[in-house]
């Protein structure tokens, strides 16, 4: 048993009866503000087969391709016209823990590129949120120009598909054990934390204020209504950090579709899954 969880949300309990709004302001600040962890040595080794370089002053990618040990950096502006396809991370993670997917899909001459969100990473900032991810995305469109296929994980995947849903253009979507309505992943951050029905839609409303756009704004299942993009929903059953619910939510909105189940894997182990990487390359290779 984690004692200090345990402490920690009865204190919240507390709270949230004689002060819904403080314990709302004091749990949008911990949501807000992700934890940068150390760097694995795998990651290390994925860096050095990449090109770093900067979307903006505070956004820093990672570019990997067939040639990239060959070859000197290639300047974001100045990049081939080549089939190049986006790399979405999840909370608390980083480009370079997308690496595994790579491999692959740079054998058959694609271009990869991944971001490391702000607040993560080589980015800059101490707080983050979905609404800034798909933001984020957009800026890498700006920058970069068309991508042949999106692909995120987890929050990676919620705002990979916020930012589709918000005119971002693709040929192909894929999303990984992905939240599609950040309310829903409010509200059970509010649950684990210990906070009542109360202090929870107070807590809903802060991230809003603090964020700029309500959390009821950024439902993905919404925003791409009738979305005809073809789409791979991968989401493994026993994942406990984000249930299956909201891929099998999501499909239900999505024209051209499927959802890949699998089991055992969990929410980040699915990344490294043989079985799962291989599903994601026939998908990308297969024409639309």
């Amino acid at each position: 048993m984690n004692y200090v969880l345990a402490g920690y949300r009865i204190k919240n309990r507390i709270s949230s009866i004689v002060a819904p709004i403080w314990v709302a302001k004091n749990t949008g600040k911990l949501f807000l503000t992700p934890q940068r962890h150390e760097i694995k040595d795998w990651e290390k080794e994925a860096e050095s087969k990449g090109e770093r370089f900067n979307l903006s002053n505070e956004v820093s990618a990672i570019r990997w391709s067939s040639q990239s040990s060959l070859v000197e950096p290639l300047s974001p502006i100045n990049k081939p016209n080549e089939k190049q396809i986006l790399l979405v991370h999840g909370w608390e993670s980083r480009a370079t823990q997308m690496y595994g997917l790579v491999k692959e899909i740079i054998k058959q001459g694609y271009t990869v590129v991944a971001v490391d969100m702000p607040g993560h990473g080589h980015s800059k900032g101490a707080t983050s949120n979905a609404y800034l991810f798909a933001k984020t995305v957009e800026l890498a469109q700006q920058k970069l120009g068309h991508f042949y296929a999106v692909i995120g994980h987890s929050m990676g995947a919620g705002a990979a598909a916020i930012a589709v849903g918000k005119g971002v253009t693709t040929d192909k979507m894929i999303l990984i054990s992905g939240p599609f309505s950040i309310e829903n992943v409010l509200r059970r951050f509010a649950g684990f934390v210990g906070l009542n029905k109360n202090a929870t839609n107070k807590f809903v409303e802060v991230i809003g204020e603090k964020v700029g756009v309500q959390a009821s704004e950024l439902d993905a299942t919404k925003l791409l209504q009738q979305c005809e993009i073809p789409t791979l929903l991968i989401h493994d059953e026993s994942d406990v950090e984000v249930p299956v619910s909201e891929s099998k939510r999501i499909a239900t909105a999505l024209k051209q579709v499927e959802l890949f189940m699998t089991q055992g894997f969990g929410h980040r182990k699915i990344l490294k899954s043989e079985e799962v990487l291989q599903k994601i390359n026939g998908f990308v290779l297969a024409a639309v």
